[in-house]
């Protein structure tokens, strides 16, 4: 059975814990507007589609996207051509940055010299934080309240996240991955006070984030950009599993300022 929480958040979003039903009611209530769905997986959203067929409802009510794709529509004209560097590039860059001693340290015990293990730990921390410096700030206080030896290791891994990312954008003209199409986005739609959203899909009428099992930092974001800088409805549609432990943490994770910012920045 589905249930529809809400507490303690911005007035224009609402969580859904469990299947679709809400969303497929909205399409059959529609107007000729468009709801926009943020679907990070690929079998969620074609899943979505067999069960708008099967109830045969007008397929067009619905524009699906994954949040990289609607990031990128959301930047300025300049910035959209940009390409990101995908995980074997990142890899090699990693590796070579091992090869020069002077430019990435792995002589804490923590911190791998594989590849894998460092761009893992890199893509961890980047969607628990976003490397958004509030995060960061807490993440490292949560670190320093372990017993140790946690604390010592929690924190060197933190820092090496940051200063693997760090490397990887002083060395690369494309962007360091997708994700950070979506940060940007976020930047964005504050800086514009929402028209970038009214510009690239000026017929959507809501937009909903299905298939939740985790959250990424720049997700919520993203959200977060997009109910402060505009009047949109917004849907996150979590999956029963983790979604009554994660709309919990929602307004936890909303609690930052000027989402999509990025401690390298100045």
């Amino acid at each position: 059975m589905e249930r529809t929480i809400q507490t303690q958040l911005p007035r224009n979003l609402m969580l859904h814990v469990g299947h679709e039903e809400t969303l497929l009611e909205r399409v059959r209530h529609s107007t000729n507007r468009t709801e926009l769905v943020l679907a990070p997986v690929e079998l969620h959203r074609r899943n979505i589609q067999r069960r708008l067929r099967e109830a045969q409802l007008p397929k067009n009510r619905l524009r699906f996207a994954d949040p990289p794709e609607v990031g990128k529509r959301l930047l300025p004209d300049d910035q959209q051509s940009r390409d990101a560097i995908d995980r074997i590039d990142r890899l090699s860059m990693i590796q070579s940055l091992l090869a020069e001693n002077d430019r990435l340290d792995t002589s804490e015990p923590t911190i791998p010299s594989a590849p894998q293990e460092i761009e893992q730990i890199r893509t961890v921390v980047e969607s628990v934080t976003g490397f958004h410096p509030e995060r960061l700030e807490t993440f490292s206080g949560i670190a320093e309240e372990l017993p140790s030896p946690i604390d010592a290791d929690s924190a060197e891994i933190l820092e090496g996240a940051v200063a693997v990312e760090r490397a990887l954008r002083q060395d690369i003209e494309k962007v360091v991955s997708d994700v950070e199409f979506v940060r940007r986005a976020s930047q964005n739609l504050l800086r514009t006070n929402g028209t970038c959203l009214e510009a690239a899909f000026p017929d959507v009428e809501r937009i909903s984030l299905v298939g939740v099992s985790s959250l990424p930092a720049a997700h919520v974001d993203l959200l977060h950009a997009i109910l402060e800088a505009t009047q949109v409805p917004v849907h996150i549609h979590f999956r029963r599993g983790t979604g009554s432990y994660l709309s919990r943490r929602l307004p936890e994770l909303l609690n930052v300022t000027e989402p999509g910012t990025v401690v390298f920045e100045s």
